[in-house]
């Protein structure tokens, strides 16, 4: 009887710790659960702005993003296009590209490239 009572015991703790736990990591663990949540968060422009700042403020995940939005082509031709377009953005691109001493040469070769191609 007393094994039985132990075990009963058991089965219950055991039932009740079920429902317990980090319910951040519950839902997380749910695909159905994790899609709805990114869901939500792309929906609202508020929640993405904060959780892109928070992504962006740390190296280890900054240096992600950054990897995941040049591996997407339509996202790196935004980028590209938004960089072409605002020129203390390209200001700034050319200026750092050009303290490399290779990158300097590419750079003037393409722009001599293009100042005769002008010239035609």
């Amino acid at each position: 009887m007393k094994g039985f009572l132990l075990l009963a015991a058991a089965a219950a703790m055991s039932l009740s710790g079920l429902g317990c736990g980090d319910p951040v990591h519950r839902m997380l663990a749910d695909p159905a659960s994790r899609s709805k949540l990114f869901q939500a968060i792309g929906a609202d422009s508020t929640l993405t702005r904060e959780l892109s700042d928070r992504l962006l403020a740390e190296d280890g995940t900054r240096a992600l993003l950054y990897e995941r939005l040049l591996a997407m082509g339509e996202a790196r031709q935004a980028l590209l296009v938004d960089v072409a377009r605002d020129r203390v953005l390209l200001d700034g691109v050319i200026q750092f590209a050009v303290q490399d001493t290779a990158t300097r040469g590419h750079i003037m070769t393409l722009f001599k490239g293009m100042q005769m191609a002008g010239a035609k």
